[in-house]
């Protein structure tokens, strides 16, 4: 299986996938001054947005304790235009990678594709 980059609709992928991978700082731009983006809580935020007890959740936040850009971010990169950049980078990197794993279980998973 290959990408054909001559494809309208691959073209078209990519164009939205550049679009989002371009957008993805909004989410730390536009709380810069007023907190975590959304989704990026803690266990005890979440604690507290929800009011319950969900401590156990504490032992699942330590599961992946490895990432490539740890808060999407490069350490000493504190303004926002230099924390933008490193949500793009970020953003590529989880592109490439999640392509990578596509295409990696195709070749597993589709026999006649790996010709």
């Amino acid at each position: 299986m290959e990408l054909n980059f001559n494809d309208p609709l691959v073209k078209k992928f990519l164009i939205v996938i550049g679009v989002l991978v371009v957008l993805s700082p909004l989410g730390i731009l536009l709380t810069w001054n007023n907190g975590d983006a959304w989704g990026e809580w803690g266990v005890e935020d979440l604690s507290n947005e929800v009011h319950a007890d969900i401590s156990g959740l504490q032992s699942l936040s330590d599961a992946w304790s490895y990432a490539p850009l740890p808060d999407y971010d490069i350490p000493g990169w504190d303004n926002p235009t230099m924390a933008s950049i490193g949500y793009i980078i970020s953003a590529i990197i989880g592109v490439i990678l999640s392509i990578a794993i596509y295409y990696a279980l195709i070749k597993i998973v589709n026999p006649a594709s790996r010709q």
